[in-house]
């Protein structure tokens, strides 16, 4: 199964439009071990569910907060990502199950490791600890939202 490589848009650029990732790659490039990874599950962490035709119940809520308005609603939001990152697990896991994956790009585990609303209370950062199965951590900064 192929895919996009994911690249985080330079937040000074992403100021000007809505984007929160790019393809900014000038040539294909084979992704592999962690960071295919984390690819595929910030893909389906992003994925509003129900969004994608031949798999509806891909995805989760999280995909459409991105350009809701959330302020003062902090605590709900927390539910919202705690609850998306056990879906994107439980979703990832039946994934590796259902195709060979190399212990390095098969999800061992994500926990949410920090959830910080913004001081105006209009957004919020989150940050997720993804291990494969190879027992390598990497620490994943998902987004900073914010009602524009």
């Amino acid at each position: 199964m192929s895919d996009i490589h994911f690249q985080p848009v330079v937040p000074a650029s992403a100021i000007k439009g809505t984007k929160v990732f790019t393809f900014g790659f000038t040539a294909s490039l084979k992704v592999t071990g962690l960071q295919s990874l984390v690819n595929r599950w910030v893909k389906t962490f992003m994925t509003p569910v129900g969004s994608d035709p031949l798999h509806p119940e891909f995805g989760t809520e999280f995909g459409n907060l991105i350009g809701a308005n959330i302020a003062g609603h902090a605590s709900a939001l927390l539910d919202v990502v705690a609850i998306a990152v056990d879906e994107v697990n439980e979703q990832v896991q039946e994934q590796d199950r259902k195709g060979f994956r190399a212990p390095d790009e098969s999800l061992d585990d994500a926990q949410l490791t920090r959830f910080v609303p913004s001081e105006s209370g209009d957004g919020f950062d989150v940050w997720v600890e993804i291990t494969n199965k190879e027992g390598t951590t990497l620490q994943v900064r998902l987004a900073e939202l914010a009602t524009r």
